[in-house]
């Protein structure tokens, strides 16, 4: 047992670091270390237009990265929605340098006009704003020649 949890602690599972209002996504080291896994999670509530940054640990292992997106999905029931409330890309997408930078601060109030958000209707809004005391799950997604598909969890305040 106690090899497994060495071996289960010293796995990354994410070459990104994710922040929402300033606070990271962490994983539970104890869930981790004894079962294998533990979801990415925002400890604190979040604003609902939270701002949005993400990091890169070792930017040579994604090559080159063709597009960034993310979705966000509300909890719906026991789990959550399939349908996103808003989805996130840049508004040209064939364009790698219009994607959201590593290390850059965006307020999902005002991502300004290089960017298209979708709500679940999939018509363009100006600005996310999610509803309070709700639990959602953001899918964080670096298209590149080593893609990476990050989930987080978070509740608004």
């Amino acid at each position: 047992m106690g090899v497994s949890v060495i071996k289960n602690l010293a796995r990354k599972d994410t070459n990104l670091r994710i922040y929402l209002d300033g606070h990271e996504a962490k994983q539970s080291q104890l869930k981790k270390g004894i079962m294998g896994h533990s979801a990415f999670k925002v400890k604190e509530e979040t604003t609902c237009s939270p701002m949005f940054r993400y990091e890169i640990i070792d930017p040579k292992k994604f090559g080159f990265i063709k597009h960034v997106s993310m979705q966000v999905h509300p909890k719906f029931e026991a789990d959550f929605s399939d349908i996103p409330d808003y989805v996130i890309h840049p508004r040209d997408m064939n364009n790698p340098d219009a994607n959201m930078k590593p290390g850059v601060d965006y307020d999902l109030a005002n991502l300004g006009p290089g960017f298209r958000i979708l709500d679940r209707h999939d018509k363009e809004v100006e600005k996310v704003q999610f509803k309070p005391g709700v639990e959602y799950m953001l899918v964080f997604t670096v298209s590149a020649d080593k893609s990476e598909t990050t989930q987080i969890f978070f509740k608004t305040k």
